[in-house]
């Protein structure tokens, strides 16, 4: 008998019309018990995915290593289901001469430098190799108020003073670089007790600004001898002991309206309360690096 593609086609609509419709609901469960039945991950995942998908439109299912590292999938009628848990932190690698970093402090650290890095004073889109990478960097000390946190952020060749934005609320500051000592060869040997590695302003630049304009802080970062147990800073009209954590020290405070800033003291004590050394009447120490090539 000769078929052609009109017989073909009376012929599947005959079938279509004794068909009966499926559930996918009732079709999706009975896909998940067969799974849990087997207890067969990537089975499980590849037969399961399909009914949901069927069910309820494509559903995302990661293979996971083992049940220990397995999410439960929240949706009642895919209790068996798994999900891939959010990523770790990466960790932070030891440098030495710099103290170790936390995965969150870690993040903090790059989050601080979305260039990868060190950025131009004038131009926070360029990032400036020879200053180094974000990885080369750790936190090394913050001072917080409650208008929000200046990290001191440190490589062993220089810092970066990083005041981070809140959201919907202020601009993060650029990460300008400042080699230790203000000096392209010193690196982080301290030469006495005591030294004074920055000494400028943090504006955390408002979305809105207000009638007062922006708030502006000035800020007092650098390097302390293992022996000192308290750094206190000393503003015209007022004080403040420093955040003081594994040889690093940083202290803020909010700027007054002058074009310039005054002049500060800086002291570092001993256990014992006695001053083991001292700055007196220093003045701006802006951000930014001479290097040999300038």
């Amino acid at each position: 008998m000769a078929v052609d593609e009109r017989t073909i086609g009376e012929g599947l609509r005959r079938l279509a019309g004794r068909a009966e419709p499926v559930d996918g609901e009732t079709m999706a469960a009975l896909v998940v018990r067969s799974a849990r039945r087997r207890r067969r991950t990537g089975w499980v995942l590849g037969v399961a995915g399909t009914a949901a998908a069927v069910a309820f439109g494509a559903v995302a299912v990661t293979n996971l290593p083992g049940r220990a590292d397995r999410t439960v999938w929240a949706d009642p009628a895919f209790s068996g289901l798994t999900v891939a848990p959010t990523p770790p932190l990466a960790t932070a690698p030891p440098i030495e001469g710099l103290p170790a970093n936390t995965p969150e402090q870690y993040r903090q650290v790059r989050d601080c430098m979305p260039r990868g890095g060190p950025v131009h004073p004038m131009d926070g889109g360029l990032r400036i190799p020879r200053h180094g990478v974000a990885e080369e960097f750790r936190l090394l000390a913050e001072s917080r108020d409650e208008q929000g946190v200046t990290r001191l952020m440190g490589s062993r060749k220089g810092l970066v003073l990083c005041t981070p934005g809140v959201l919907d609320v202020s601009y993060p500051e650029r990460p300008i670089f400042t080699y230790w000592g203000r000096e392209e060869q010193s690196g982080l040997a301290l030469d006495g007790p005591l030294s004074v590695d920055v000494y400028d302003t943090q504006t955390q630049s408002q979305v809105s600004p207000g009638k007062d304009g922006d708030p502006a802080f000035m800020v007092v970062a650098g390097r302390a001898d293992p022996r000192v147990r308290r750094v206190e800073v000393v503003w015209a009209g007022g004080r403040a002991d420093a955040s003081l954590a594994n040889g690093f020290y940083i202290a803020r405070a909010p700027r007054g309206k002058g074009r310039t800033l005054p002049k500060v003291d800086v002291t570092a004590y001993g256990a014992d309360g006695k001053a083991l050394g001292e700055r007196k009447g220093l003045e701006h120490l802006p951000m930014g690096a001479r290097d040999a090539d300038d």
